[in-house]
């Protein structure tokens, strides 16, 4: 079986990045983000994992869009994005995720990025290799 990872981040283009909510992000804009997004899905997928990437608003209708993909296909791990999770003005939005993921995908681990950009070895943390038919304990 392959690990399936959602990797659930804010759509660059809504992202006002000279905002002080984001300035803290040095160096960050549009382009740079979409890369470091795209470049992070082909490094899980060339790793191994099966991955669908989501870009949400502001939770607008963030929490629908989560929600439609996570009771239509399990994922063994959900993967948020530091815009999400490291911005106060989004903790709302963090905390409806979680409690989300939480109800609705019981047996996934949530993974949070330690570099600012996600690796697979934030994965590989919770599983032993992409093809792993259970998370570590």
């Amino acid at each position: 079986m392959t690990v399936k990872v959602l990797q659930i981040g804010l759509d660059p283009d809504l992202i006002d990045y000279t905002s002080t909510d984001f300035a803290q992000f040095k160096g960050l804009t549009r382009d740079a983000l979409r890369k470091a997004n795209d470049d992070n899905v082909a490094a899980l997928r060339a790793a191994g994992f099966d991955v669908d990437n989501i870009l949400i608003d502001f939770g607008e209708t963030a929490i629908d869009v989560i929600r439609d993909a996570i009771t239509t296909t399990r994922y063994d791990a959900v993967l948020i994005g530091a815009g999400v999770r490291m911005v106060a003005s989004n903790t709302l939005l963090f905390e409806s995720l979680i409690n989300l993921v939480h109800t609705e995908l019981p047996s996934a681990r949530v993974i949070f990025n330690c570099r600012p950009q996600p690796t697979p070895d934030d994965i590989y943390r919770w599983f032993s290799s992409s093809r792993a038919t259970e998370p570590k304990k």
